[in-house]
């Protein structure tokens, strides 16, 4: 199985487009799956020179709300006609916002584009099975501390603004003969709450890989150190890849922990899992 990494903030490949958001492609034995769109349709552009096929994806996961991630919606149903769309029910209920910088500005995807192709959309508000190897998972227990990042984030319903608790992110997680690895385009959930839940409901301890951002900010870095070791005790085969989201001091201090098995990622990186 590999993923390919179409949009992200950081650029591997100089001749390809990076831009704020996420969005990469897995490949099973069986399976095209997409997991994001990022902010705009650049991933898209990226995944031709990339040599991925979008008109082939079987489906497209959408990690969370966020426009960042759901941003090249429109064009993603623009070159794929077929591929089912799984997403949480609360992507199409919520306005998403973040008041970071200090005044609010809009998360929300566009939700136009969601309700002219409703009928591709898979809805869910609990754990779904693709198939007996491959899962999208959501993260309701809290074990451990979500990201601080997450106390700019807000969400509106009815008209009341509320703060952002991940209720709508889902984790896609496959089994392989290694173990699992687990998708998780922003972990605001908390990247070892997202691994716990993966593991119970895949039935399989052994984690081989988290593929994701993580939400953690600058500034931050004690919260990180203990991550990592706690990462490093709980799942001392895992490797993680990451980068979106992922500030710069929070990598340099996961690297330093946790050594080979960090690796922060790129657009146009293939990682063979």
């Amino acid at each position: 199985m590999h993923l390919t990494i179409l949009i992200d903030n950081r650029l591997s490949v100089p001749s390809l487009a990076s831009e704020h958001g996420l969005s990469l492609h897995v490949q099973t034995k069986t399976l095209s799956i997409l997991v994001d769109t990022g902010l705009s349709g650049k991933a898209f552009d990226n995944a031709e020179k990339l040599d991925v096929d979008i008109k082939s994806v079987d489906y497209l996961i959408l990690s969370h709300g966020h426009v960042d991630h759901t941003g090249g919606l429109r064009r993603f149903v623009e070159i794929n006609k077929t591929a089912k769309i799984i997403a949480s029910s609360l992507v199409r209920d919520y306005q998403y916002w973040s008041n970071r910088g200090g005044k609010f500005h809009s998360l929300s995807p566009d939700v136009e584009v969601i309700n002219q192709n409703i009928e591709r959309f898979v809805f869910i508000d609990d754990n779904y099975l693709i198939d007996s190897e491959i899962g999208c998972v959501f993260t309701r227990r809290q074990s451990f501390p979500r990201p601080n990042g997450n106390r700019y984030l807000f969400v509106e319903k009815g008209g009341g603004m509320s703060p952002y608790t991940a209720d709508d992110e889902l984790a896609l997680t496959i089994k392989t003969n290694e173990g699992l690895v687990v998708v998780s385009p922003c972990s605001h959930c908390g990247l070892l709450n997202i691994a716990d839940e993966c593991c119970k409901y895949m039935n399989c301890n052994e984690l081989t890989a988290f593929v994701g951002g993580l939400h953690l900010l600058n500034g931050e870095a004690d919260d990180v150190a203990n991550l990592a070791e706690l990462i490093s005790k709980k799942y001392p085969q895992m490797y993680l890849y990451t980068s979106h989201c992922t500030g710069d001091e929070a990598c340099k201090i996961l690297s330093d922990k946790m050594l080979d098995k960090f690796h922060v990622f790129g657009v146009g990186e293939r990682i063979e899992v």
